[in-house]
């Protein structure tokens, strides 16, 4: 923490050798020895750490800001390994709201009137966000465990090792009209597909939407959630409890909460890399199309522009390209694509 620009005020997350924490930044110790911090919650399991906590800088592995309005994400501080300390690109009241949905998570273990009333929810949802726990052998796997499911407001945590998956939960997980989002989805598909007769609908796999726009893959090591959570959101890569199991029953509220944080942040991850990664491009061409006619300061031209047929600017705009790119390949080398 040599090197480290921390001041009051901060809420800051800290990854540390075992745990990771949140909390507002109260002091910082001589020669930056130490932080201070108060309102400090464990980010594993949303739990208060009860008064004022100190963290040294030997036992700091890294720091994410959430929330400082006078930093500038492109010009952060550096840690004494050279790197930047990161902001991360969840503020404050999402990453609130997404623990809150975990904390309140609806725990349905069979077809009663908590079933009937999260099917009736669901139907009216758009776009969901789908996990499984106990799924890592695919359709070979001894005992699928849970199936999650997260919208923008609730988060449903289905036990299908008691419950299997009833007729009105197999339709929602393929109804054409609905768009979900999983991580390493084939692993998901294989096991409702093979053990459950229930194939998932059209699917977006931020495993497959990080190889495609980056080209990085390696067969012997599949990127997990954790880690492009990291890698995108910039949240600690410690944050998720690796030690939780899900075989054993009856379950722990920490087990369920586990499982529904396996899936609490997955439609922000997609959100990030449509918009932010896949799209940029495209939204550069808007930005530029945009400013085409307000950028121009000579009132005659702008005249001309708005005169029927002479919207020259839209000859102007680029055929964008999805950020896809191989190893050592230019802008140029990239396909196109057609409209």
């Amino acid at each position: 923490m040599d090197k480290l620009e921390l001041t009051k005020g901060q809420i800051i997350l800290l990854e540390l050798e075992d745990e990771c924490v949140i909390g507002e930044v109260l002091h910082i110790g001589a020669k930056k020895s130490f932080v201070r911090l108060k309102n400090v919650r464990d980010f594993q399991s949303n739990v208060p750490i009860s008064g004022n906590q100190d963290y040294y800088s030997s036992e700091i592995r890294t720091v994410k800001i959430i929330q400082d309005s006078t930093l500038d994400e492109s010009s952060g501080p550096e840690q004494k390994d050279g790197s930047s300390t990161s902001i991360t690109r969840l503020n404050l009241e999402d990453i609130q709201d997404i623990y809150d949905r975990i904390d309140n998570h609806i725990f349905v273990f069979q077809t009663d009137i908590k079933y009937h009333d999260a099917i009736k929810y669901l139907r009216t949802q758009r776009l969901l966000a789908i996990g499984m726990e106990g799924v890592e052998g695919g359709r070979h796997s001894t005992s699928p465990s849970l199936l999650s499911i997260a919208t923008p407001e609730r988060i449903y945590v289905f036990d299908v090792m008691w419950m299997n998956v009833p007729k009105d939960l197999r339709a929602i997980l393929g109804d054409p009209k609905v768009r979900r989002v999983a991580h390493n989805a084939r692993l998901v598909e294989d096991v409702l597909r093979h053990r459950y007769q229930a194939p998932l609908g059209k699917c977006f796999d931020t495993l497959v939407a990080h190889i495609s726009t980056t080209n990085d893959y390696d067969d012997q090591h599949e990127l997990s959630i954790q880690e492009c959570l990291a890698k995108y959101l910039n949240l600690p890569s410690n944050f998720f409890d690796s030690s939780i199991k899900f075989n054993n029953r009856p379950l722990k509220e920490s087990q369920r909460k586990a499982a529904a944080k396996n899936v609490a942040f997955l439609l922000a991850l997609q959100d990030y890399l449509v918009h932010e990664v896949m799209l940029e491009p495209f939204y550069h061409s808007c930005r530029q199309y945009g400013a085409s006619l307000a950028g121009d300061d000579e009132h005659l031209v702008s005249v001309m522009k708005l005169s029927k047929g002479r919207n020259e600017d839209l000859h102007d705009i680029e055929r964008f390209r999805l950020n896809v790119r191989g190893e050592g390949e230019d802008d140029d080398e990239v396909d196109e694509v057609d409209d």
